[in-house]
């Protein structure tokens, strides 16, 4: 059986968390999730989309989010990781959160399709 090896995660800057905590603070990225989905997904699954984003944010270079910073590109960077993040089936967000989702049954819903099905017979 083959060892799964683990990602190694990018220690984070003083200048990186201070910008993604800016964010956090204004809840930018849960703000252009709601946008960019149109409320089409599940509660849950916005805050999980938006906890990737805030990761994904987190280990990216401490210069480029700076430069997106001090340029305004910033928002439009956010909503290009959310596009990715949600339209992409090879996604974290798809392969964790949502394919998952599509494999699963309510168990209420289940319990009364059951119950009826009995009934008719």
């Amino acid at each position: 059986m083959a060892k799964k090896t683990e990602k190694k995660l990018k220690p984070v800057s003083g200048r990186t968390a201070e910008i993604v905590g800016k964010l956090a603070e204004d809840k930018m990225v849960e703000t252009l999730v709601q946008n960019v989905t149109h409320h089409s997904v599940v509660r849950g699954n916005l805050l999980d989309l938006s906890q990737i984003i805030y990761f994904a944010l987190l280990q990216t270079d401490p210069e480029r989010l700076e430069h997106l910073a001090s340029t305004g590109q910033m928002k439009f960077y956010i909503v290009r990781m959310i596009m990715n993040q949600f339209f992409s089936q090879s996604s974290p967000f798809y392969k964790e959160i949502r394919k998952f989702g599509r494999n699963t049954v309510e168990v209420s819903a289940q319990i009364s399709e059951t119950y009826a099905t009995d009934k008719m017979r």
